[in-house]
């Protein structure tokens, strides 16, 4: 039994003393070889860079709109198509911003309304007022129509334009011997509005007007 326990003990000695020989320490050249690559972040790929481009946008727009300066506007004149650029005008009265022509000037007439006029005939004009969101209409479409009797006798519903614009929006217009009253009241819940027109024959500027007044944004938004 000895005898056989001996030379297995020698092969297991035998078996270790390989093993350890077999072993390969790293070189130094693998070192150098390791730390030679420097530890990079992995690229973002397209989708990751669109997201954050998104992620991005849809910051600046919680931040708030930021407007460019001019816009170019197409509306008719005496039944005459125009295409002008409208520059972007800031209002302090009723603290609102618009895109006016260059025919026309923006000024304020008392706390919480202003007047668009043309620059050429101050007559032709476009009364603006922001309404408060709690509005009463049924007490603003009295007013408005009275305010229309007192320039002339015959007050008539018409028409509004074809625009997303005046989706719910009510009108009605008086005339005289040569001039046309026209009022609006804008039903938008984001902002409320009452555009009261003052034009006359021969100087037709209602959709110069209307196309201006739709570019107006609350600025307390």
């Amino acid at each position: 039994m000895n005898k056989l326990l001996k030379p297995f003990a020698l092969v297991g000695l035998s078996a270790i003393f390989i093993a350890g020989c077999g072993s390969i320490e790293p070189s130094e050249s693998a070192d150098k070889g390791s730390a030679a690559k420097p530890v990079t972040a992995p690229e973002k790929n397209e989708e990751d860079k669109t997201a954050t481009d998104q992620d991005q946008t849809d910051q600046n727009s919680e931040e708030g709109i930021i407007r460019i300066l001019e816009q170019n506007l197409t509306y008719k004149v005496n039944g005459e198509q125009k295409e002008q650029t409208a520059f972007l005008k800031n209002n302090d009265n009723q603290n609102y911003s618009m895109y006016v022509l260059p025919d026309y000037e923006l000024t304020a007439e008392e706390p919480n309304k202003d007047v668009l006029f043309w620059s050429e005939d101050d007559s032709v004009f476009m009364r603006i007022e922001l309404l408060p969101a709690e509005v009463e209409w049924p007490l603003v479409e009295e007013n408005s129509k009275a305010q229309l009797a007192a320039v002339g006798p015959e007050v008539k519903e018409i028409e509004t334009p074809e625009d997303p614009f005046f989706s719910n929006a009510w009108a009605m217009e008086t005339k005289t011997e040569s001039d046309v009253v026209t009022s609006y009241l804008i039903k938008n819940d984001k902002q409320p509005l009452k555009l009261t027109i003052f034009t006359k024959d021969g100087a037709d500027h209602r959709e110069a007007f209307i196309e201006m007044a739709k570019t107006i944004m609350n600025e307390n938004e």
